[in-house]
């Protein structure tokens, strides 16, 4: 198929004789026959008029119409949404002659002069509901609005094939690059964000845990706490240790704090002294007297129970 525009082949005038041919059209044409005060006729390849219309019709005029599949193709500039870029479209168009008396009637020779805006014009309108970026998008949109709105419009023309290829300019293909760039890094902070989340949550979880599990050690005594740290974490026994002294150590600091205050001020009587004293030592005791044991079993020294246990093994022997 050839690139094509005129689509009237020729014009004739029919001699007047008794026995003339009938006319038959050659394929790929159409014959329009044209007489005054008559609607046209049309006929298509394989219609043949009969005897008595040659005879009786009086054509002033039979014109050829080209009905084959003819191509053309263009090139155009259309707007993207917000119109700071363009789409460059690579069109391609095949048509044919759907109504050849309408042809003949509007005397349309070139059918690319008809067609070209009409689908400029659809194209454009389609192509500015999308973004720079959505080219494929807008191809698929440009190809259905055209064909739909071709059936519309009452050219005697009918758009047989439509193909368009959108394209970019460079400014176009680097602003969809920078966008591809930022979005690649959202991406990555989102999952950087979702990672130390999940971390964070770990560790939080871990926490908790290790609360629960050590809260009723520690109400039980410091010993339990850390003969347990000793069999699973040796490395950790000085700092529970040093914790649970400091403990103890700023409750008997808080208490003589006081005990020296409402002596000075002589807030308390003789008995109440005495419960007083009784109380602040029994926490002394409390809070040092594990450490003092260890030390003195450290030193070599027997509890008195041990020792008369080796003095009546020695008389017996």
């Amino acid at each position: 198929m050839t690139e094509t525009n005129n689509l009237i082949i020729s014009k004739e005038t029919p001699r007047l004789r008794l026995f003339r041919p009938r006319p038959a059209p050659e394929p790929g044409i159409a014959l329009v026959l044209f007489r005054e005060g008559q609607p046209l006729i049309t006929l298509w390849p394989g219609d043949r008029l009969t005897s008595g219309e040659v005879s009786w019709g009086n054509y002033k005029a039979i014109y050829k119409v080209d009905i084959a599949e003819h191509p053309f193709r263009f090139d155009c500039m259309l707007p993207c949404q917000g119109e700071a870029f363009e789409f460059h479209a690579q069109v391609s168009v095949t048509y044919s002659v759907d109504n050849p008396s309408l042809v003949v009637e509007r005397n349309i020779a070139d059918a690319r002069a008809v067609l070209e805006p009409l689908i400029i014009s659809t194209m454009r309108d389609a192509s500015r509901k999308y973004e720079v970026e959505q080219s494929a998008e807008a191809e698929r949109a440009i190809t259905e609005q055209v064909q739909e709105e071709s059936k519309k419009h009452n050219t005697g023309l009918e758009l047989v094939r439509f193909a368009v290829k959108l394209s970019l300019e460079e400014d176009a293909r680097n602003h969809i690059r920078q966008l591809k760039e930022i979005e690649r890094a959202k991406v990555h902070e989102r999952r950087q964000a979702e990672l130390e989340r999940q971390r964070i949550e770990l560790e939080v979880e871990r926490t908790r845990m290790k609360m629960e599990f050590y809260s009723p050690l520690i109400k039980e005594g410091q010993w339990q706490l850390l003969a347990l740290q000793l069999a699973n974490h040796p490395e950790d026994v000085a700092n529970v240790a040093q914790t649970l002294r400091q403990q103890r150590q700023t409750e008997l600091d808080s208490q003589l704090k006081a005990l020296k205050i409402m002596l000075e001020e002589d807030a308390i009587e003789g008995f109440q002294m005495e419960e007083a004293s009784r109380r602040v030592l029994q926490r002394f005791v409390e809070s040092f007297g594990p450490a003092l044991e260890v030390k003195a079993l450290d030193s070599g020294d027997q509890p008195k129970d041990v020792e008369a246990e080796q003095t009546d093994e020695d008389s017996t022997a």
